[in-house]
């Protein structure tokens, strides 16, 4: 994006930003706190409710995929690791932990990342909806909860790609919000979906941008280049009415982070005209739904992963042409 600065400048600038520089203070809106580095460019809160709804997300999503951190086939554990919108840092913490050897990079608009962490993490802030520039060799770039709330996901998708090494790979997770029905239709009068369409109009009238995008992700990796792109998905019900245990224990904690996320929305649903009391009304129901054991509805946890084309040699160059 453009700067005030000269390009050397700017570069130098964001290179340096650590957490003991001025990105580290915040802004306070409606009683929360948000981010002050690119004001306005991440429209969730970063105090201490969202860093423990952060925090239950990442207990809910390491139990969906069985404890593993990723789904990426890599033959080798990677070396080079970069975290995308890394928010409290959980999951570059848990690849150090895991992966001694690895060096790991979380890359997100707000310092509130612990210190003490392993020493092979770091946390840099920066914007990664901007011009990169961290180095172009990374085996593993990983990004969780962000697309949503991006206006360009395309775009950060380009940029992992270009900051791969050939052969390397890269994850996007993400949660689809839409509720489905059990036999997978949409039912647009569901609480949940009503949230949505709002949200979606929103961000559209607001921003420009379209949401949910993580159906579509697959699409734009591959324009971007990516190869042997994968899709997984995991229902996860909404609400404690599943008769599994498994699944009823995930749909509670689905629904406490659905909770948390609810009142964020009020400056996004003001933009469209929602007064603050119609806006009570829209979560209030969203939430008699996630404890109403006779509608049954499921999010879908997408997992998506592709791999940078490793690079060809020349055909003539065997030939001496």
């Amino acid at each position: 994006m453009a700067s005030t600065h000269g390009t050397s400048d700017w570069i130098t600038e964001r290179t340096s930003l650590s957490l003991e520089t001025g990105a580290s203070e915040h802004l306070w809106e409606g009683g929360r706190r948000y981010h002050a580095y690119r004001e306005g460019r991440y429209s969730l809160p970063n105090d201490e409710i969202e860093q423990q709804r952060e925090e239950l997300m990442h207990i809910l999503v390491m139990d969906i995929l069985d404890q593993q951190l990723y789904l990426a086939p890599m033959a080798e554990p990677p070396l080079k690791i970069m975290d995308l919108a890394t928010g409290i840092g959980l999951w570059a913490i848990e690849m150090g932990d895991r992966y001694p050897e690895a060096n790991i990079i979380g890359v997100d608009l707000s310092p509130i990342q612990p210190t003490s962490v392993p020493p092979n993490v770091t946390f840099q802030v920066d914007d990664i909806e901007d011009t990169w520039v961290q180095d172009n060799d990374y085996d593993f770039i990983h990004m969780r909860e962000a697309s949503g709330y991006m206006r360009s996901t395309p775009t950060v998708i380009e940029s992992a790609i270009k900051h791969l090494k050939p052969g390397g790979w890269f994850e996007l997770q993400e949660f689809h919000w839409m509720a489905e029905k059990e036999d997978g239709t949409i039912d647009p009068n569901i609480p949940v979906n009503r949230y949505m369409d709002f949200m979606m109009s929103a961000a559209a009238t607001t921003e420009g941008r379209k949401i949910p995008i993580v159906p579509e992700i697959g699409e734009i990796m591959k324009r971007a280049g990516f190869t042997d792109i994968k899709k997984k998905t995991f229902r996860v019900a909404y609400g404690a009415w599943p008769k599994d245990p498994v699944a009823r224990r995930r749909g509670a904690v689905l629904s406490v982070n659905a909770e948390l996320v609810l009142p964020t929305s009020d400056k996004i649903l003001g933009s469209i005209g929602v007064t603050p009391e119609e806006a009570e009304t829209i979560y209030s129901d969203c939430v008699r739904m996630f404890h109403d054991s006779s509608i049954h509805c499921y999010a879908t946890y997408y997992v998506w992963y592709g791999r940078k084309p490793e690079e060809t040699k020349n055909k003539f160059a065997a030939t001496g042409r």
